[in-house]
């Protein structure tokens, strides 16, 4: 079953080039993996790696590049197939960014019911993380 989850849209003070120069870079990604829970951190420009407690060793891979608005990710993970984020971004004044974060994933039907409402929940808390760095 295809699950798909939307975070809120978030407000970023910053044109959508800038915003989008900081987040095609995933060298930029290490200040936010700064938790205890994360350990083994590696990134070059389009791919970074680290392990997380409990969940295990994570990879995010850019595989399409839209400038100014869309970068997408895949994300892979031994507990889960096929996952997907993305990151849109628009400009809705000249230093105001609207961006809002979609993740999609093959899960089976029982798991759609447990993990929906903790990924919306993880990807609001991101795009307020977001809303802070990038004032």
């Amino acid at each position: 079953m295809e699950v798909k989850v939307e975070s809120k849209i978030g407000r970023l003070s910053g044109n959508s080039e800038r915003i989008y120069d900081f987040l095609s870079n995933c060298n930029n990604f290490q200040q936010f993996a700064s938790s205890d829970k994360v350990s083994n951190w590696q990134s070059d420009t389009d791919s970074c790696s680290f392990t997380i407690e409990g969940v295990g060793d994570v990879v995010f891979r850019i595989v399409e590049r839209q400038l100014g608005c869309l970068i997408k990710f895949s994300i892979e993970n031994a507990q889960a197939d096929n996952i997907f984020l993305w990151i849109q971004m628009k400009n809705a004044s000249l230093n105001d960014t609207r961006i809002k974060l979609t993740t999609k994933m093959e899960v089976n039907a029982v798991m759609s019911v447990f993990i929906s409402k903790p990924l919306k929940s993880g990807l609001d808390k991101i795009v307020e993380t977001l809303e802070y760095v990038c004032k």
